[in-house]
């Protein structure tokens, strides 16, 4: 199988974390096909010819892919279909790139170029997990593509995936409110984590030998492989960028749209209980504090607002009833976002209610991004079935 590596960043600056994982694929004897980098800003092409050395590269600069979209053109793609696709004006406007958007170029990419096996990988994350071992969390080293592949080379499987060890991205907190909060959030798993983060400050850990492979629709799109013949049976990723309060913020959940459509299949997404290890904060092993660190605070914020701009379209998606459900959040978020800018002193947290408000009012808009998207994703598929690559 031509197994290829995806990252996803907006400056490429460092060959961290893909040198250990293309090592950690040679130690267990996998050959990697290609490492396609997808980058939006900046990139030190000085550690492109380094890494060169190792492996076949493709750099793919989002809104400027003149190869790409001269083979979309010899397939037959029309240009209209073409600019859904590829081009990004939220890059342009207001230098952002939806996560969809960005995942998708990496997909293109891949199958344009003969790849069988695309792994995604993000910059934070390492081909080793953290285990407690003697009452001591330690690292261990896994064979990270070969856990994929035990279970991606079976038929009926398209899709491998796994959660992550490390600290969650919700650091710990405790405050009266919070329930409400993550309520509006469509975040309760959270929620029960956290009342008891005192205990386990949300450090997540490894099963180890005690492994527990079952089937999900949930897919974490740093830790996923997936086997690119699939994709005439399933959607591309999907998100979008929102305005609040003058500030343009990306949703979050790109990836929930393939779980969600992965349900409708009789083909399985399979989780294979390898929780490679997330620094989350950059700072691992230091307990995130959230009170006190800035940067932590930031990133809550920001994943919020993400949670927020997702949720009208992840609820449309499922089919559920959108005036109960947001009548809903609106009541507790006012009681969560109030409480929360109280515990953590930080008064931006007053403006969830009206992201909220801003999410729902977008909704028409992003349903209509989405099946255009989906409309030119799929004309892509069919017109590059008849072309052959």
């Amino acid at each position: 199988m031509k197994i290829s590596i995806g990252v996803i960043t907006k400056d490429f600056n460092s060959l961290e974390p893909i040198d250990e994982f293309l090592e950690n694929a040679s130690k267990h004897n996998h050959k990697i096909y290609s490492v396609i980098i997808v980058y939006s800003h900046g990139c030190d092409f000085r550690l492109v010819e380094s890494l060169e050395k190792k492996v076949k590269v493709f750099l793919v600069k989002i809104n400027d892919v003149p190869e790409i979209k001269e083979q979309l053109i010899m397939t037959g793609l029309s240009t209209e279909n073409i600019e859904i696709l590829l081009n990004c004006p939220t890059l342009k406007k207001y230098g952002k790139v939806p996560y969809g958007l960005n995942r998708n170029y990496a997909l293109i990419k891949a199958l344009l170029s003969g790849s069988e096996v695309l792994v995604f990988i993000d910059t934070d994350v390492y081909p080793r997990v953290l285990v407690k071992k003697d009452d001591e969390v330690k690292e261990k080293e896994i064979d990270f593509i070969g856990k994929h592949l035990e279970y991606l080379k079976k038929e009926e499987v398209i899709i491998t995936t796994s959660d992550y060890s490390g600290y969650y991205i919700i650091p710990p907190m405790s405050f009266t409110g919070m329930k409400e909060l993550f309520i509006s959030l469509q975040k309760e798993d959270a929620y029960e984590l956290l009342r008891n983060s005192d205990e386990h400050n949300c450090l997540n850990l490894d099963n180890d030998k005690k492994r527990k492979i079952f089937e999900t629709d949930k897919i974490l799109g740093g830790n996923v492989a997936i086997k690119l013949s699939a994709l005439k049976e399933l959607p591309p990723f999907f998100s979008t960028v929102y305005n609040v309060n003058g500030e343009n913020v990306l949703s979050r959940g790109e990836d929930t749209l393939l779980g969600i459509k992965l349900k409708k299949s009789d083909k399985k997404c399979i989780d294979i209980d390898t929780k490679i290890f997330h620094n989350t904060f950059g700072n691992y092993p230091e307990v995130p504090d959230i009170k006190k660190d800035k940067s932590i605070k930031d990133r809550f914020y920001y994943t919020c607002l993400g949670w927020i701009g997702r949720n009208p379209f992840l609820n449309w998606l499922k089919g559920e009833d959108i005036e109960e459900i947001k009548n809903r959040q609106k009541k507790y978020i006012i009681i969560g976002s109030n409480a929360g800018a109280s515990y953590l002193n930080d008064e931006r947290f007053l403006i969830l209610p009206e992201a909220l408000e801003i999410s729902y009012h977008n909704l028409e808009r992003v349903i209509s991004e989405y099946k255009n998207t989906m409309r030119a994703w799929n004309d892509f598929i069919k017109k590059l079935e008849k072309w052959g690559g």
